[in-house]
């Protein structure tokens, strides 16, 4: 597994997080409501404690020759599964040849068609305990795909991501996920973020379209 990105520790010296509140895994108690929470807006919970199971889940979720996205996420990249993704084995990742591409207007067309994906795998930002899942980026390419565009749309967070309401999960976006993602694009592509688009995500009305892949460790930003 590569290791070339950018995790919470990269940036700790430089940002004055709110680690006390906004990077804390709940009591269990706060976990199974909120799982359930999640469920009754027919998303789908999966939960496991090791990196290793979640990243064979989500293996699992492609089926053979299906067209692949992902939305950029530290947590997929902490497990492994960025790595399985840029493989393409037995299914075609969009992200490879969006990477191929260097006319800007070229590469914005295959972002848009990418968000069409039959499987699209992102993190999310924010998890309510109420059951919102929240998510956020500066263009819109990735929260594009999580409310119709995407035939398949899997996300994954950890529990720390878990907030006692809506209103605290776009806190946690704000305040916490946004400096972190700004600081890592600063580095990448040597510009900052925004909050572009932030999408809710409240109630699934297509079964079986959607689920949540839940961490138990502490993951991503």
């Amino acid at each position: 597994m590569t290791d070339d990105y950018y995790t919470k520790d990269d940036f700790d010296d430089e940002l004055d997080l709110e680690e006390d509140r906004f990077d804390q895994v709940p009591d269990e108690d706060v976990i199974e409501e909120t799982i359930a929470n999640v469920e009754e807006g027919n998303v789908d919970v999966h939960r496991f404690e090791s990196a290793e199971a979640a990243r064979d889940h989500l293996v699992a979720q492609i089926p053979e020759g299906a067209t692949v996205m992902d939305g950029h996420s530290t947590t997929l990249e902490e497990i492994g599964f960025t790595d399985v993704l840029e493989a393409s084995d037995g299914f075609e990742y969009l992200g490879n040849r969006i990477a191929d591409i260097d006319d800007d207007e070229e590469r914005a067309d295959a972002r848009r068609e990418a968000a069409t994906a039959d499987v699209f795998f992102d993190s999310v930002n924010a998890i309510a305990r109420s059951g919102e899942l929240l998510g956020a980026n500066a263009l819109g390419n990735a929260v594009s795909a999580w409310p119709f565009a995407a035939e398949r749309l899997v996300l994954v967070g950890s529990a720390n991501k878990i907030e006692p309401s809506w209103a605290a999960a776009v806190e946690r976006v704000r305040e916490f996920a946004l400096p972190l993602e700004d600081a890592r694009a600063e580095e990448v592509y040597g510009q900052g973020s925004t909050v572009g688009k932030l999408v809710s995500l409240e109630r699934e009305r297509v079964e079986d379209r959607t689920q949540l892949v839940l961490l138990e460790d502490r993951h991503g930003f």
